[in-house]
């Protein structure tokens, strides 16, 4: 080989290395809420726009290519966006399990060439056999404690209710639905409390689709079935903001303990909760980090299926994460001081989080 080609092919490899070494890490996530806070068909609240700002701020300071792609609470256009981005080949596409919709449709198309991680809500570990037996390419998860957190939402209503009346206390609960693990969950936790505090009474177990809508209208209806009700739980502060708004058009707000799960504002300057137990909104922006060091770092930074205790009570301590939360999205928050690529990395924790908007 001559002097010149072995030039030529030396530094044409050095441009494919160099090239390669710039890549920025490519990940598409299909968002099942709205991309739109105000858009009119949204019931559900602000949770999942949230989690996209977050994740958002996150790519930025990691230096990842994120494509957010909204199912706006649609199972058929989430379907075709899913379908849309395993033809795209990202370098990872998140994808949630809402009502086991994902995992179903997954078993049913080819996906073996995209490494799917899945965010807040995965498949069974049934399901996760099978598709991975169907060849689908699932590399990892992150999920909240949501048992934990439907327990910590009940006992902070019943510590609040207790210290304001020594009445019986008579539960309404309003569930997410009946196929999401998280609602599946955090109606175990509810279960979980209630079986080991026999004096609390449940009225009635009821779905209310995560909507505020719903919560309205069901908690009109129960107040006058069951007027006794004096704690309200909420699979999520919509639910609740629904709630407090029926009981407000009631006239029985001073009468009933709301609570709810998010860490959301109220809509239209509505009451706020009397508990929103939150911090899993955060979890998004984990997600990067977790892939961007795999990425980065394969060997020392593996994905795993991870259940994160990221779940707090809002309190005064925590409040100004829950205010950059719903307003900035943790732009002012560096997060790439929570990736392991980083001599100095520290935990993603709600405390660090804390001390990170303080720096």
């Amino acid at each position: 080989m001559s002097l010149f080609k072995l030039y030529r092919l030396l530094t044409f490899t050095c441009i494919l290395l160099s090239s390669y070494s710039a890549h920025a890490l490519e990940v598409i996530f299909i968002n099942p809420g709205f991309s739109n806070t105000e858009n009119a068909q949204n019931n559900t609240g602000n949770f999942w726009f949230d989690v996209s700002k977050i994740m958002q701020n996150a790519a930025t300071d990691l230096d990842v290519t994120l494509t957010t792609k909204y199912a706006n609470r649609n199972h058929i256009l989430m379907k075709e966006l899913i379908q849309q981005a395993i033809n795209d080949k990202p370098d990872y596409l998140i994808l949630v399990n809402e009502k086991n919709v994902t995992s179903k449709y997954l078993s049913k198309i080819d996906s073996k060439h995209v490494p799917i991680y899945f965010l807040l809500n995965r498949p069974s570990p049934a399901s996760l056999d099978m598709l991975r037996k169907n060849g689908t390419n699932i590399v990892g998860s992150i999920t909240p404690n949501n048992r934990v957190a439907g327990k910590s939402l009940m006992q902070q209503l019943y510590k609040k209710f207790t210290n304001k009346t020594t009445t019986s206390a008579h539960i309404l609960a309003l569930l997410g639905d009946y196929a999401t693990p998280a609602s599946i969950m955090r109606t175990q936790g509810l279960m979980d409390f209630l079986a080991q505090t026999p004096q609390v009474t449940l009225i009635a177990k009821e779905v209310a689709n995560w909507s505020e809508q719903e919560g309205f209208t069901k908690t009109l209806a129960y107040m006058h079935q069951a007027p006794e009700i004096n704690i309200i739980w909420c699979a999520n502060d919509a639910i609740a903001f629904g709630a407090k708004r029926a009981l407000k058009q009631l006239n029985m707000q001073s009468q009933v303990i709301v609570g709810g799960i998010n860490w959301e504002v109220p809509p239209n300057n509505g009451s706020e909760l009397d508990v929103s137990i939150g911090g899993h909104v955060l979890l998004g922006a984990y997600a990067l980090v977790n892939l961007f060091d795999n990425h980065t770092q394969p060997k020392l930074s593996p994905l795993l299926h991870r259940s994160a205790d990221i779940f707090d009570p809002l309190t005064d301590e925590n409040t100004p994460l829950y205010t950059a939360i719903n307003t900035t999205g943790l732009a002012e928050i560096n997060f790439i001081q929570f990736s392991k690529t980083r001599a100095d990395w520290h935990k993603f924790t709600i405390e660090n989080l804390l001390l990170a908007l303080k720096q």
